[in-house]
């Protein structure tokens, strides 16, 4: 192989081992039933007006304080997670609410700055960006369900994670409850970011150390 091949093939190769994804769970409640590795609370309901935010016609909707969890195993080996899906916000969630997300017990959102409508921005607080347009009125903008304003952000968490399991637990606890306040999820995705062995980059490295030497011998 010429060297200047055989340098670029090297050179990639330790660009692609830099990070390797793999998408190890997504979800998006489209096919039917909730799997066994969803348990808890919630139920696959329709997504209302939301599916002109990029979610589809079907999303699980927790309608209480409990939880909604999620338990993966089997995980391939990796070093960093990332954990994204679609939030919806059903129906005046009070300015101020305790909202949490966690990751085998460890949160990853845990705050009151939480709920539909604040003074001042007129969006959704809470994880995530905002999506849905601004708060109007006690009524609007309304995506469905009942007569009171909705609303919907993307969330994505990318944390340090190794173990061959993971329990993903979203939950509402100052919820007073459909028809009041509720939550939803969809597009759940899980990516687990493969970071391979210092050694293995020393290898690679040396490698090309060892081309640059025959190179510099053979000028």
């Amino acid at each position: 192989m010429h060297f200047k091949s055989l340098l670029l093939s090297t050179t990639l190769g330790l660009s692609a081992l830099s990070a390797q994804a793999v998408t190890a769970y997504s979800q998006d409640f489209e096919s039917g039933p909730l799997g066994t590795e969803w348990s808890g609370a919630g139920t696959i309901q329709g997504s209302q007006g939301l599916s002109a935010f990029g979610f589809g016609q079907l999303h699980l909707k927790n309608d209480g304080s409990s939880t909604t969890q999620l338990n993966l195993t089997g995980l391939a080996a990796h070093t960093t997670m990332t954990l994204s899906f679609s939030l919806a916000i059903w129906d005046s969630a009070d300015l101020g609410d305790l909202f949490q997300v966690a990751v085998d017990g460890n949160f990853l959102f845990n705050s009151t700055d939480f709920g539909n409508y604040y003074p001042g921005d007129n969006i959704s607080h809470g994880p995530g960006v905002h999506i849905t347009a601004p708060f109007t009125d006690f009524n609007t903008p309304n995506y469905g369900y009942n007569s009171y304003h909705d609303a919907a952000q993307t969330v994505s968490f990318t944390f340090a994670h190794s173990a061959s399991t993971m329990q993903f637990n979203i939950q509402y606890p100052s919820s007073q409850g459909a028809p009041d306040e509720a939550f939803g999820i969809d597009n759940v995705m899980v990516v687990t970011n493969a970071v391979p062995e210092p050694g293995t980059y020393a290898m690679m490295a040396a490698g090309l150390g060892l081309l640059g030497l025959a190179r510099r011998r053979r000028s």
